[in-house]
């Protein structure tokens, strides 16, 4: 009897916590709106699309709306490998920010991105590759 009772407590623990992580997973759930790879931050999220030698930043509010790149401050950190990092220019293109050649003939790059818009602040850390 014992058995059996334990049993079943777990499958209703079981079933009550796989309906509670659903619910938090769908309201958390970060989307890919220009199909790259999306770090989460405070207050704002970044996407980021490795295309050719170049890196294609969107910066995306919590809603999943691209923030338009003229209404952001970004100030973008590079470094590859046996380099030391640096600050790069970044230009805007079809309203995104796009660091141009960046890789240099390395297969990868760590970048620091820090984003301030309307008061919002958040530093972005993460590695593409190419």
């Amino acid at each position: 009897m014992f058995k059996k009772i334990t049993i079943i407590a777990l499958l209703i623990g079981s079933i009550n916590l796989s309906a509670h992580e659903g619910s938090d997973h769908a309201q958390g759930t970060l989307k890919a709106n220009h199909g790259g790879i999306v770090k989460a931050g405070k207050d704002i999220n970044l996407e980021y699309v490795v295309s050719s030698d170049d890196v294609i930043l969107f910066i995306v509010g919590q809603d999943g709306i691209d923030l338009k790149a003229k209404d952001l401050k970004l100030i973008t950190t590079v470094k590859l490998p046996k380099e030391k990092a640096k600050l790069i220019n970044l230009e805007m293109v079809d309203g995104a920010n796009v660091a141009k050649s960046v890789f240099n003939g390395a297969a990868r790059a760590e970048f620091i991105v820090k984003v301030s818009t309307k008061g919002k602040q958040s530093t972005f850390k993460f590695q593409a590759e190419k």
